[in-house]
């Protein structure tokens, strides 16, 4: 029993972590009304719908699965799919101390490691947010395989990785997480053991490729990805470098917790934090590869952080965000590893001291979580936050602005439209029915002039390519008539 005390604390502290989350509702206003409210696909049981659908660019059965079930038994109650949603991470964070065990050899060191992971500020995308339910899922299933791979049963380990590849497409990062940590166990170098490593890994690998096939045709499905022809392989390599630095040091100190950090403009040399971005990873890779004997953990660890964000860092760029604190989700875990291994090396010297110190920190994670949590309680407060935080990001403003019409705050809808007009100028897409919203604003408070004044810059600034054509004829047509009108009672 005193063994399993540990684990039953970690799991204790992420279930208070995240408790708050059970009286939170839907995020209506983001991805859950289309992905999971007004999706009828989930009202039966569909089986060969989940198996094969690739609704909104996913390609997810077991997560599917998780979602169907949760309804057949609990219905629409949103407590009870935030409830769900903990108990999976919560369940990771058991499996990881597990594995944090074995590797770091500490008890504290390993509940150091899995409540690092676990009650995280980065993980609140994952956790609090109901369609983010894949990330847990997949995580379950991938810190399962890897448990398993330790125990030497490759079988299960196999079967595992095969359900967090059907939980989420990321998972098939596993094989180098698996390469990476046999190397640090045993000592044998990729490049020296390549066939001894291809034997256990191949199957591993050749599900990897096929499921990376099975997530980039889900994702053409939805057709909203950034095209080549507008943004080339050069400002994607800087947007990867940005990524791979971006996810490190938000582990680090999360200052940007917006549930979206928008795409607004190209990446190029002149914009200060994608060259810095590449100085550190050249740095970094220098350094690791001069410690790559002496220090194996540290550039394991490297290895399988790189390739965890590899997949979502802009080379196929997709959506309307830059980066994610979701999908940090897997990256963590190999930096969470290695504050673990620091802190059973500096207990030996500072036995009191350490454990204070780690138990100072992850005090103040979950502090910020908490403070921050809130955020998530609904997708007004969610757009508010990121209104607030992200005062570049467009679509931000647009939706806050939204939800402060709801609320009858026209006043500040204005604002945050006015706010997004200057942004969205030097954006890819730039937005001028912006100028239309804050005209019909004006109107509602009754400030016509005022109006008029927005409509005639609205039209001024009429683009000559409109970017839904359709949909911005009918903005031009319908300012054209209420500006005329206008100026007809004004005469």
């Amino acid at each position: 029993m005193r063994r399993a005390l540990p684990a039953l604390f970690v799991a204790a502290v992420t279930l208070a972590v995240w408790a708050p989350t059970l009286g939170y509702d839907w995020c209506t206003t983001w991805d859950d009304a289309v992905f999971l409210l007004g999706n009828p696909h989930l009202r039966s049981w569909e089986w060969a719908w989940m198996a094969t659908t690739q609704w909104y660019g996913h390609w997810m059965p077991l997560t599917w699965l998780s979602f169907r079930a949760n309804l057949a038994f609990f219905g629409w109650a949103p407590g009870s799919w935030h409830a769900v949603n903990v108990g999976l991470h919560t369940s990771s964070a058991v499996l990881f101390y597990f594995i944090a065990r074995r590797l770091v050899g500490s008890t504290l060191g390993a509940v150091v490691a899995a409540l690092l992971f676990s009650i995280h500020p980065l993980r609140m995308e994952s956790v609090a947010w109901i369609s983010e339910r894949k990330d847990v899922v997949m995580g379950v299933f991938f810190l399962g395989a890897i448990l398993l791979w330790m125990q030497g049963r490759r079988g299960w380990s196999f079967a595992a990785f095969l359900a967090a590849c059907a939980s989420k497409s990321p998972a098939v990062v596993l094989p180098v997480f698996l390469l990476s940590l046999d190397w640090y166990r045993f000592g044998v170098s990729p490049v020296r053991g390549w066939r001894f490593y291809g034997r256990l890994y191949w199957p591993f690998v050749a599900v990897s490729v096929a499921v990376t096939g099975m997530a980039f045709w889900s994702l053409h499905t939805i057709l909203v990805s950034i095209p080549w022809s507008i943004v080339g392989l050069g400002p994607r390599l800087w947007h990867m470098a940005y990524s791979e630095v971006f996810y490190a040091m938000q582990t680090v100190w999360p200052a940007r917790l917006s549930g979206l950090i928008e795409y607004t403009s190209v990446p190029s040399w002149n914009q200060p934090q994608y060259p810095i971005s590449v100085a550190v990873v050249c740095l970094t890779v220098i350094l690791l590869t001069i410690m790559r004997r002496r220090r194996p953990a540290v550039v394991a660890a490297f290895i399988a952080y790189t390739v965890a964000v590899l997949p979502q860092s802009g080379l196929f760029q997709n959506g309307p965000q830059l980066v994610a604190n979701r999908y940090s989700y897997l990256a963590c875990l190999p930096i969470a590893l290695l504050a673990g291994g620091a802190v059973r090396l500096a207990s030996r010297r500072l036995p009191r001291l350490v454990p204070l110190g780690a138990a100072s920190v992850l005090a103040a994670l979950a502090v910020v979580t908490l403070v921050n949590l809130p955020m998530w309680r609904n997708g007004d407060a969610m757009w508010w936050y990121a209104a607030e935080h992200e005062p570049t990001c467009t679509q931000c403003q647009d939706m806050a602005a939204a939800a402060d019409v709801r609320h009858g705050d026209l006043t500040r809808a204005i604002a945050r439209q006015e706010q997004a007009i200057r942004v969205s100028a030097s954006t890819m897409y730039p937005r001028w029915e912006r100028h239309w919203n804050v005209a019909a604003l004006l109107l509602a408070l009754g400030r016509r002039d005022e109006a008029a004044q927005a409509l005639r810059t609205y039209l001024a600034s009429e683009p000559a390519t409109l970017l839904h054509p359709d949909m911005d004829r009918l903005h031009l047509a319908s300012a054209r008539v209420t500006l005329a009108a206008l100026e007809r009672e004004g005469r």
